[in-house]
Order: structure tokens, then C-alpha cells, then sequence
């Protein structure tokens, strides 16, 4: 045997550090301190003769000579988890992991996974919230669900759905205060989720050719969709919402969409997994009854 291949358990290191440009997110996806990563990095760089990474500012960028063992490890690693895959595929009961926002989870998902429960008793779904795309290809994530695409390479991407993004309030609200016009939510408090992107309420003034005047209004900045349909409901402002997370309120008479002005296209809704993932069985009956539970929601 090659007297290379002692390094073998030196890659692991090597590989999560050049992935992520840093020695501390490896650190962090290995459990290991980020100076154990340092430590087995420079171990692998000493055996081999060669520099592996260098330092910009808090990056660790790999050198040619790092980029091309990086290239070799990786399809070196993809084979071995194909080899997995074929000898451990996993029987369709058992664990699913989702991944996705606390708003899509509390508000839309949780409240209808009792009916995949019902018809697949064998799969236990845990849900985990997070704002972060996971990489599905290299944590516990079986899925994520997610607004917009993922960037991660080798995974699948399947959309679910598209939904337009509206202003929305409650009944009393618009008692108070009669919206004629979309210049007269200034007497309003507007709510806006932090880092809105598109859908913030500057681009629905454009939308609706109305001057935004961000000084004139007041502001309220929850932390996510829904604690600002939360705060909307009780009376406390008007904010943006995306179909999905306030279809029902509205058809209970609980909200009400003061403007017929919307935001298309909304927001994407994508359904993100391993394809050579061991547990393809279990999601691909979860993404059929998502798909389906989605279809029969909008169609109500």
C-alpha cells in the first residue's frame, strides 16, 4: 500500500476546511476544536509536502495545489457514499428530518403533519426550524423546505409552490383606519420582517405607484413572518404576508387584504433533498403527500 494513504484519516479535516474556506465552520460541522483542524491540516501538509491553504482575512483559501487534492478528495468521498448508499439503504419506516423556517413550520406545516402520521405511521417526522439552508448532502437533514433555490451543489431541487405577498390587517384596523388609498397607510404602523429582500414594502409602493416616504411612517421590525401576522391580528399595524401563512385568516375573516395589489412573482417555495440520500423511500412519500397537502390547500 501507498505509505500516502496513512493521511487518510487526515482528511475528513482537510475536506470540511476546504468546503468552507474556514477552519472554525469545520470545526463546528466536526465537533472538534479549530485548533485540532489546524493541527491535522498542517500534519497533512508536512506529510505531503505541500501548502494546502493560506490565510485572507478570515478565509483559509486553497492553494492550486489544495484545490486539486480538494477535487480528488471529494470525488474520492462521493464514491465511497454511493458504495454506502448501495449496501445501506434504509427501510421505509424510521426518521425524517425537515428542515425549515419557524414561520412555514408553526403556521402551515405542523399543524397538518398528523395527516402524514396517519397514513405513514411508520415514519416519525422531525421538524428542526432554522433560517439557515443546510447542506442536506453533509448534516442530519433528510430535507429542507425553503424560500428560494438552493446554492448547494449535487442536491435536488423540486419548487412547490410560488405565492404572491400582500398587505394584510385585521377588521378593527381598517375600522380605525379606512385605506382608500395606498398613501393612506402612513397613518398606520407598517410591520416589515428583517431583511425583507423583495417583498419589503418599498418595492409594493413601486408596485402600486405610490411615493414611499420612509421617514413618514412608523415602523414596527419583527423577526419573522409570523410575528408579524401575529402582531397584524391583534390589531397592532398592517404587513406584508405570502399567501401560504395567512389564506386561512382570511378565509376565517380573522384578516382581511386591504389592497388587491400584490407582489408577483412571490415567493418560492422549494423542496431540497440528497438524491442519494438512503432514505429515499421515506421522502419521497413525504414530498407526495406535501405536494398533494399544498394542492388541496390553494384549491380550497
Amino acid at each position: 500500500m501507498d505509505k500516502r494513504l496513512r493521511h487518510l484519516s487526515l482528511m475528513r479535516c482537510f475536506e470540511a476546511a476546504a468546503r468552507h474556506n474556514s477552519y472554525s465552520h469545520a470545526a463546528n460541522e466536526l465537533s472538534i476544536s479549530q485548533a485540532a483542524v489546524s493541527q491535522q491540516v498542517r500534519n497533512l501538509e508536512q506529510g505531503l509536502g505541500v501548502k494546502l491553504f493560506v490565510r485572507r482575512g478570515h478565509s483559509m483559501l486553497l492553494t492550486p495545489q489544495g484545490k486539486t487534492l480538494h477535487e480528488h478528495v471529494q470525488r474520492a468521498f462521493n464514491d465511497l457514499l454511493n458504495g454506502f448508499d448501495r449496501i445501506q439503504i434504509e427501510p421505509q419506516s424510521g426518521v425524517l428530518i425537515v428542515s425549515t423556517t419557524l414561520s412555514f413550520a408553526s403556521i402551515w406545516l405542523v399543524p397538518r403533519l398528523w395527516k402524514f402520521a396517519e397514513a405513514h405511521p411508520g415514519i416519525k417526522v422531525k421538524v428542526m426550524v432554522s433560517d439557515e439552508l443546510e447542506d442536506v448532502r453533509h448534516s442530519e437533514i433528510d430535507v429542507a423546505i425553503r424560500q428560494g433555490d438552493s446554492t448547494v451543489d449535487n442536491v435536488e431541487q423540486r419548487l412547490l409552490f410560488t405565492d404572491p405577498v400582500f398587505p394584510v390587517c385585521s377588521p378593527s384596523q381598517l375600522e380605525r383606519f379606512p385605506l382608500s388609498s395606498p398613501e393612506a397607510i402612513e397613518c398606520c404602523n407598517l410591520l416589515e420582517a428583517n431583511n425583507p429582500g423583495r417583498f419589503s414594502w418599498e418595492h409594493w409602493f413601486a408596485i402600486v405607484g405610490a411615493e414611499y416616504q420612509p421617514d413618514k411612517l412608523s415602523w414596527i421590525e419583527p423577526m419573522s413572518w409570523e410575528m408579524a401576522i401575529n402582531s397584524v391580528v391583534t390589531g397592532q399595524g398592517i404587513c406584508l404576508a405570502p399567501s401560504i401563512l395567512v389564506k386561512q385568516q382570511i378565509d376565517n375573516g380573522i384578516l382581511v387584504r386591504p389592497f388587491k395589489q400584490q407582489i408577483e412573482p412571490g415567493l418560492r417555495f422549494t423542496f431540497i433533498y440528497d438524491p442519494e440520500s438512503p432514505r429515499q423511500q421515506r421522502i419521497k412519500l413525504f414530498y407526495e403527500w406535501l405536494k398533494a397537502e399544498l394542492d388541496a390547500y390553494f384549491e380550497e
